[in-house]
């Protein structure tokens, strides 16, 4: 049997768009205590030189992100956040005592070796120009008002995304690196 071998897809200059999905579209992401573990996980990732985090919006019950890898690939980056935060959900839920979605996460599990499973796969897309870029800055940074979620009037507005950088140059709730001066 011939095995064939093929290079990896990760690119260690290329910028990728994210989506990582809580399974069930379950909405963890209306309670302070779940939007701390995504932003100091994403926060603990820059700090550690494991990726420049560029833009981002955390819904009710997803992420979106656009971020570079640095010194490991998108896969390794991907794996540590989802690892990290996937474990850390659960034992929140546990301290809830939150037993409905301990077992709706068990029963979600597509893999016999992890007991639950907190995360849909994370979505990594591979940003190839500079026009997908702007398309996807903008997709992220409008989430929050958009029709079916309509969460705040001016998106600048939203406390968990990096809209308030690209529009009012303000810091948001994380630290981002703005991607116009990255690109200079």
């Amino acid at each position: 049997m011939c095995r064939m071998t093929f290079p990896s897809l990760h690119n260690a200059t290329h910028l990728y768009f994210i989506t990582a999905t809580i399974c069930g579209w379950k909405q963890l992401f209306v309670e302070q205590e779940y939007v701390k573990i995504v932003l100091d996980s994403l926060s603990w990732l820059q700090i550690n030189q494991k990726l420049l985090l560029f833009a981002f919006v955390l819904m009710p019950s997803y992420l979106h992100a656009i971020i570079k890898p640095e010194n490991e690939t998108i896969d390794e980056v991907l794996q540590t956040f989802g690892s990290f935060t996937a474990h850390s959900i659960l034992k929140k839920l546990q301290e809830d005592d939150r037993s409905d979605l301990i077992q709706f996460f068990h029963e979600q599990r597509r893999d016999k070796r992890h007991a639950h499973s907190i995360w849909q796969d994370i979505q990594a897309k591979n940003i190839y120009s500079e026009k997908f870029l702007e398309q996807k800055l903008e997709y992220i940074h409008s989430n929050p008002v958009r029709k079916d979620w309509e969460l705040v009037v001016d998106r600048a507005d939203y406390k968990y995304s990096s809209a308030c950088l690209y529009d009012r140059e303000i810091q948001p709730i994380i630290e981002v690196t703005d991607v116009r001066e990255w690109l200079s």
